[in-house]
């Protein structure tokens, strides 16, 4: 048992009681209180409500001003009752005290199994005991030899693949081709670049951050957090940086990937190793259209994810092609410095308000997840619910809808009623611009962008929206198919990344010889966008169809592969494998439900044309289920499943 500490001075602990989510802190005093009076009708919360046109739940509780006074002061009476008096920590919750706590603080049914997934990611129940025991009995005691990982990545998934190799004994080496780790937050330093996910969600189950200062944090707070973790699980000693992998190939007779390196002073070198694991994730390398006449222009240009901090943009007319999620976050800071700015748009993006954007993290929330026992878990839990998979609904197509054009069904076209009702109401006295800033696709057709003053920047007297196509780049300017050209002294590139070119330009050889990139072609397809025939011991993180639209934290998508990919490893060491490889038949199977399941969802949709989909139309980056669902498919080992030699 855990002895029950709580510090500080009964002004830090009022401050933290007044700043804390009634209804969390009421599982807080049931727990460690062991009194059920605090689940009683008395103090039921309101339901969890998403406000009309928001993506963000408001899960407050509604309780009287007389009623949350009540239930701050007895939660004062208990906890100063246990500064005092100390004792033990009570035991995590089963199951079945899981669901009973979550149905009762969010007004929900709450089945079992996102419940248990509930339990994982607050870390009441240890994920990796799963894989961590297999291995043991495996090893039975001993160490593990002849058989190391490469991974390939240090941003987020390859940090997380670091941590529990290193947790599991088997020796790795990290490939970094930065100096850095951090991964789309070292190389992304655009302003007002930051997360558009909760980031008391967007962060690692197993190293949860009490002290985020804001509720959606910016770039610097975010590369901190990913160096903090390296350090404090000891990886960085097994990364060599400015490494970068060439080409790696599968030698069927040895078992072992041959990877090639290049240092950057220009030195080559073969690692080998008998697993390699892709941690490159899927947004870092830029694209930049090949616009007739490119090289001509005498300004200044680059891409957002290149930033030129040596590019003042004081007076100077400034163009931003592209409205994606990269263009909406730095336009308001860089139309207040230019002179003048040009947004060009190719299509327009569904973009959600949201109160908490810009949001500091109260003073006393801080000091309550540092430490009111147990409140950061269940903050957590209830997080998760509000806003992991609560838009789910909206997403798949309802066959009976009469206008399917404009919206997947009912509730997804309330949505766009709502969100549109919004945009009209930013744009002001502009309502010229009304049409153009409406898409013409479903909500979820793409990610929702939170809003932070696009509209009303978009509404400037300095700032100019252009939807006609960009047919030529000059010396002085852009030209559009309407013949005007647009004089502006700086370009700026928002027009995303490479995405549907995995592992690119790394050349990956399988077993027959063939490359990955001629497997694949225009439609890269893997197992559970983890495992692709013909390449054994290679597992792919973020891999094709695991991106997420619809809601959610990338890094949750990310420890549910890393826990599926250590459960091989460990069948791997216990059978005394060289190889695990999934047949052919089996990956296409699975590739023909997610396609069968995609084309009914919001970004399979006819009317999105986007980076998800390749040139036939198929969705080959987004997962077609439900954050839950992935996790439920990703939570156990398939051993029959595998060709395992």
């Amino acid at each position: 048992m855990t002895a029950l500490q709580i510090p500080g001075t009964d002004e830090d602990l009022r401050r933290a009681i007044a700043d804390a989510n009634l209804p969390t802190l009421l599982l807080v005093m049931a727990q460690l209180s062991g009194d059920s009076r605090w689940l009683s009708e008395r103090y039921k919360p309101a339901p969890i409500v998403v406000p009309e046109g928001s993506l963000f739940p408001d899960d407050s509780g509604d309780y009287s001003d007389e009623l949350a006074g009540e239930i701050r002061e007895a939660a004062f009476e208990l906890l100063t009752k246990l500064a005092d008096t100390g004792g033990e920590m009570p035991a995590p919750p089963s199951l079945s005290e899981m669901r009973t706590l979550m149905e009762f603080s969010t007004a929900e049914s709450v089945d079992d199994e996102f419940c248990a997934m509930l339990l994982e990611e607050t870390n009441f129940v240890d994920r990796d005991d799963q894989w961590r025991d297999a291995l043991q009995q495996a090893l039975k005691g001993a160490a593990v030899e002849n058989f190391s990982v490469i991974v390939v990545g240090a941003g987020m998934s390859g940090i997380c693949s670091g941590v529990k190799l290193k947790d599991a004994g088997i020796p790795f080496t990290i490939i970094e081709k930065n100096p850095a780790v951090g991964g789309t937050w070292y190389e992304n330093t655009y302003p007002d670049c930051g997360v558009d996910t909760p980031n008391h969600f967007y962060s690692f189950s197993f190293e949860r951050n009490p002290n985020w200062t804001g509720y959606f944090s910016k770039r610097d707070e975010l590369f901190d957090y990913f160096q903090r973790c390296t350090d404090k699980f000891g990886i960085r000693d097994r990364i060599q940086f400015n490494t970068e992998v060439q080409a790696m190939r599968f030698d069927d007779d040895s078992g072992l990937w041959q990877v090639d390196v290049e240092r950057s002073d220009g030195r080559a070198e073969t690692l080998t190793a008998n697993v390699v694991i892709s941690a490159v994730g899927q947004l870092n390398r830029p694209i930049i259209p090949n616009f007739a006449g490119l090289d001509s222009f005498q300004g200044e240009s680059f891409h957002s994810a290149r930033w030129r901090h040596d590019v003042d943009l004081e007076g100077k007319r400034v163009a931003v092609i592209g409205t994606g999620c990269s263009a909406v976050q730095l336009l308001p800071k860089t139309a207040a410095k230019a002179d003048h700015t040009t947004v060009f748009q190719r299509s327009p993006h569904w973009i959600s308000p949201n109160k908490d954007y810009y949001r500091p993290v109260e003073t006393g929330l801080v000091w309550a997840l540092n430490h009111i026992p147990l409140y950061a878990e269940f903050h957590r839990a209830r997080m998760i619910f509000g806003f992991m998979d609560r838009n789910w609904p909206a997403v798949p197509a309802d066959p009976q809808w009469p206008h399917p054009e404009r919206a997947m069904s009912e509730v997804n076209d309330g949505m766009r009623e709502a969100l549109t009702t919004y945009i009209s109401e930013q744009l002001g006295d502009r309502q010229d611009l009304l049409g153009p800033c409406v898409p013409d696709f479903p909500v979820f057709g793409k990610r929702l962008i939170i809003d932070n003053n696009w509209y009303q920047t978009l509404a400037r007297d300095d700032v100019n929206l252009v939807t006609d196509e960009i047919v030529a780049i000059h010396p002085q300017g852009v030209e559009t198919a309407d013949g005007d050209i647009h004089e502006v002294d700086v370009i700026i590139f928002a027009t995303g990344f490479n995405t549907n070119r995995f592992l690119w330009p790394m050349e990956v050889v399988g077993r027959s010889g063939t490359t990955l990139s001629e497997r694949w072609g225009d439609y890269p397809r893997a197992y559970k966008g983890i495992l692709v025939p013909d390449y054994p011991n290679l597992f792919c993180l973020y891999g094709p169809n695991t991106n997420i639209v619809h809601g959610g934290s990338i890094i949750y998508t990310i420890e549910c592969q890393v826990h599926y990919v250590m459960q091989c490893l460990a069948l791997m060491l216990a059978r005394h494998a060289n190889a695990l490889e999934i047949p052919e038949l089996i990956n296409d199977e699975y590739n023909r439900e997610v396609q069968d399941i995609s084309r009914n969802l919001a970004w399979g949709h006819p009317g999105v044309e986007s980076w998800y989909k390749n040139s036939d139309g198929k969705v080959v980056n987004n997962s077609p289920f439900s954050n839950l669902e992935y996790w439920s498919r990703t939570h156990d080992v398939e051993p029959n499943r595998y060709e395992v030699r």
